[in-house]
């Protein structure tokens, strides 16, 4: 016989069930829109062949490298062995910079920097005013560096990294790399050929005219290429490389750029780098160039084994006058001898 107890009874267990279907309901619905779990809490394996996009070597025989999943390795014999270091992070590093064996920095994914102060024994996280991806980090010092974001941001530190700020921000626009040749003078490039410059080490920051002569007040003309690297050599000379075999040379401080060829105009330029005696190299997609004449002239030196299918992303000088160069799958490159025209060597990793 149903009391009213019973019917009371019925209503209490009916509306914890909804209650419950409700919390689930509002559970899943959570679940759903918080979307793939962060990358940096995916622990991965770090390898020796993830896609490296930066190297650095601030001594002939001292070198790092980063890339794909917060890889970080290190080299200490040259290049010859190289061992994957904990980066503490699994967000993708895009750039690497040391000023010496024991200070460096790198950025990437989602504003993220890291920084170790011995030797990358240890990386610790650095605090980033930005959250989106950061593309190049560039020191002049152990206290004195920059960084270019995806946002035409640039951000700088006199501390170390301790504290960084945002020193200039423009339209939205992504910006792909910087470099200083001292403390004052330096380059930023990025999307639509847009370059700026300093003089004054970042305090002021001012667009110029690339190659085809803009008015930098108007910005960038239909046409102008992507700029992916830069590398300033002295105040009054830096060289940037870009999309559709781009290369653009400044020598007066950057009042105007020159439009250098190659012979490669369907090239995709990522990286360039200068020693101090006039050769530069530059590399891209499965092509990789050298001048040893200022921009004369230029050759493709063999690569054994050859590149087959790969990218070169980064470029950085080893000592004097030897490059080292980085790309898909892990490859790494060194010229060998004093003349990188001559063959380049990969390393078995």
């Amino acid at each position: 016989m149903r009391t009213r107890f019973h019917e009371q009874l019925f209503a209490l267990v009916m509306k914890m069930a909804v209650s419950k279907i409700a919390a689930m309901t509002v559970c899943i619905v959570f679940l759903c829109s918080c979307g793939p779990v962060p990358q940096q809490q995916i622990k991965r394996d770090k390898k020796l062949n993830e896609a490296l996009f930066s190297v650095s070597f601030p001594t002939k025989n001292t070198g790092w490298a980063c890339g794909r999943w917060g890889t970080v390795l290190h080299t200490a014999d040259g290049g010859t062995k190289w061992t994957v270091q904990n980066s503490g992070t699994d967000f993708t590093l895009s750039s690497i910079f040391f000023t010496d064996p024991l200070h460096g920095w790198a950025v990437g994914n989602e504003g993220a920097i890291i920084h170790t102060a011995d030797g990358g024994n240890t990386w610790k996280q650095q605090k980033s005013p930005v959250s989106f991806r950061l593309m190049k980090v560039y020191f002049v010092t152990p206290l004195k560096g920059w960084i270019v974001s995806e946002r035409t941001h640039i951000l700088s530190t006199i501390d170390g990294g301790r504290t960084w700020h945002i020193q200039f921000a423009d339209d939205d626009f992504i910006l792909k790399s910087i470099s200083f040749c001292d403390a004052l003078n330096g380059w930023a490039v990025g999307e639509y050929g847009y370059i700026y410059h300093t003089e004054n080490g970042g305090t002021n920051w001012r667009k110029q005219a690339g190659h085809f002569g803009f008015s930098p007040e108007s910005g960038a003309v239909v046409g102008d290429p992507f700029l992916f690297d830069v590398a300033a050599i002295d105040p009054q000379t830096a060289w940037a490389v870009g999309i559709d075999g781009h290369v653009i040379k400044t020598s007066d401080g950057g009042k105007t750029w020159e439009k250098i060829e190659t012979g490669a105009s369907r090239t995709q330029f990522f990286c360039v780098a200068s020693n101090q005696v006039g050769t530069i190299s530059i590399g891209g997609k499965g092509t990789f160039l050298i001048s040893t004449d200022n921009g004369t002239s230029w050759n493709n030196p063999a690569f054994k084994p050859p590149i087959v299918y790969g990218w070169i992303y980064g470029l950085a000088i080893r000592g004097d006058s030897e490059f080292v160069a980085v790309g898909w799958d892990g490859n790494i490159y060194f010229s060998e001898g004093t003349n990188p025209s001559n063959a380049w060597r990969r390393v078995n990793m």
